[in-house]
């Protein structure tokens, strides 16, 4: 399919993976490809997806899909030159609006110089601040430039929607903020589930920590005992086990400094 065309099928797109023949799309965007030996469900391995004049703009989707007989592959197709007019469309509009800010910033800096509100230094030094952040902000602006000329408006989710919105108003730096919000949010939910998963495994490993526990108290390996303890309470949900833990700390320690620290409630 050629991108933000109403679905407008792309005939004479050369399709290369491994373990089938090539292939051409049809008339109607259509390709079969013949396996081999690969099995459903095996990963599809990519060498090369040609038509000259486009460009492939949702490769992150068709790297990671598997081989199926049932379900259909849908490779976008974008036309380079409209992608290229598009890249610098937006590159043009970040870096403009930037440029502004940036005159702006400087001007008002200048300002507090001439009224002795800022010495030659800390005069200097915000504006080599800011020469950087400029730099940093073009990087940022051409990855994402690129990156918002290669969204398929016939197939927007949630975030893209959104951005496309931002970018036919004009804002540029309200687009990348939005992707950039959106990716510490996933990498959050990442974090939040390879934490719950790890606790999971924790739990699994409880009867194991009991039993390590008692075998260090009858080798007198204090030391090795309070890490364990320590396991323990922190994993354990049984209020038996927590207080197995805490009896020991209670031996251990004084008495207040644990009633401090740990919590049966």
């Amino acid at each position: 399919m050629e991108m933000s065309s109403n679905n407008k099928p792309v005939a004479g797109a050369e399709i290369k993976v491994a373990g089938a023949s090539p292939t051409d799309s049809d008339q109607e965007g259509r390709f079969i490809l013949n396996f081999t030996a690969s099995l459903p469900g095996d990963p599809l391995m990519i060498n090369d997806i040609y038509k000259k004049g486009f460009k492939i703009v949702n490769y992150e989707k068709v790297a990671n899909w598997n081989i199926s007989s049932a379900s259909e592959l849908k490779i976008v197709l974008g036309r380079t030159e409209v992608i290229s007019a598009l890249r610098k469309k937006y590159y043009d509009i970040g870096e403009s609006n930037s440029e502004k800010e940036y005159r702006k910033t400087l001007a008002e800096l200048e300002e507090l110089k001439k009224q002795n509100a800022l010495s030659a230094v800390e005069y200097d030094q915000k504006v080599d601040s800011m020469s950087k952040s400029m730099m940093e902000w073009q990087k940022r602006l051409e990855i994402y430039a690129l990156k918002f000329a290669c969204i398929n408006r016939d197939e927007l989710d949630a975030m893209e929607k959104q951005a496309m919105e931002l970018l036919d108003h004009g804002d540029v730096h309200g687009a990348i903020r939005l992707y950039e919000e959106m990716k510490l949010d996933s990498a959050m939910t990442l974090k939040i589930a390879v934490r719950q998963e790890a606790k999971e495994d924790m739990k699994l490993l409880l009867p194991s920590l009991v039993n390590n526990f008692q075998l260090l108290k009858q080798a007198d390996d204090k030391v090795a005992c309070d890490s364990v303890a320590h396991l323990i309470y922190e994993m354990a949900t049984d209020i038996k086990l927590k207080l197995m833990s805490v009896e020991w700390f209670f031996q251990r320690n004084d008495p207040s400094e644990v009633l401090d620290q740990y919590s049966l409630i």
